[in-house]
């Protein structure tokens, strides 16, 4: 017996195990796109990237493909979610939970034409410190009301509430284009104290879900507060 042969036969007491050579690898494909690499599919069901992204269980409540289609309709789109969400607040008697799928688009829109609207109401000089101060004073703002909100319990996610109360701004909008336009306290007065009682009834209505029990005073407070110092702003402006 040569060196070969021994080694040969030492090795029989530590072969490898035939069972662990022939099993079967478990597949690794996961679950994208209908499993494509598993050998069960059925020849042309397979479900590609195409048609798994075209399955009704899209999220943001999305029931067909939008990668494809032409950048002018996603727009469309966008600006009518925006607006029926706007109609929602501004008539929140025919709501219908719009509010429950967020976007920030609709906050930044109306925040914005916010500061722009109050920047033109200020002097030269100040033009950009109220711009800054006002945008400031909506974000911060917003984020302190929904941590507040969180805090006491509320079962309520903070970009859904951030959402929520960034659309409410708009009668606050409303108002500061009617005082500029105006140019009268006598007008602007009775319109911003509407619109103010306004913000603060769509934002309260809206966030009412949140399921507070008695801590729903220590929750509207800070709501009242952030739409009354707005209010405040435009009518001193």
């Amino acid at each position: 017996m040569n060196r070969n042969d021994h080694l040969i036969a030492d090795d029989d007491g530590y072969g490898i195990d035939t069972d662990f050579v022939s099993a079967k690898r478990p597949d690794l494909s996961g679950s994208i796109g209908g499993r494509m690499g598993s050998n069960s599919a059925t020849p042309g069901a397979a479900m590609g990237p195409q048609t798994a992204y075209t399955s009704s269980s899209l999220p943001g409540g999305y029931h067909s493909n939008t990668l494809d289609e032409p950048i002018l309709t996603t727009i469309a789109r966008d600006f009518g979610k925006v607006g029926r969400k706007t109609v929602q607040v501004l008539y929140p008697k025919g709501r219908d939970n719009a509010l429950q799928e967020w976007d920030l688009w609709g906050p930044l829109f109306f925040c914005l034409s916010l500061a722009i609207i109050m920047s033109f109401m200020a002097p030269g000089q100040q033009a950009s410190a109220v711009f800054t101060g006002v945008f400031a004073l909506v974000c911060i703002g917003s984020c302190v009301v929904t941590l507040n909100c969180k805090l006491l319990g509320g079962h309520v996610s903070f970009f859904q509430s951030v959402c929520t109360l960034g659309y409410c701004i708009s009668p606050m909008a409303i108002a500061s284009l009617v005082s500029v336009l105006a140019h009268r306290i006598i007008v602007t007065l009775p319109v911003v104290i509407v619109a103010v009682g306004w913000s603060i009834s769509a934002a309260v209505g809206f966030l009412a879900g949140a399921q507070l029990a008695n801590r729903r005073l220590l929750a509207v407070y800070p709501i009242c507060l952030f739409y009354i110092c707005i209010g405040w702003i435009i009518v001193i402006s």
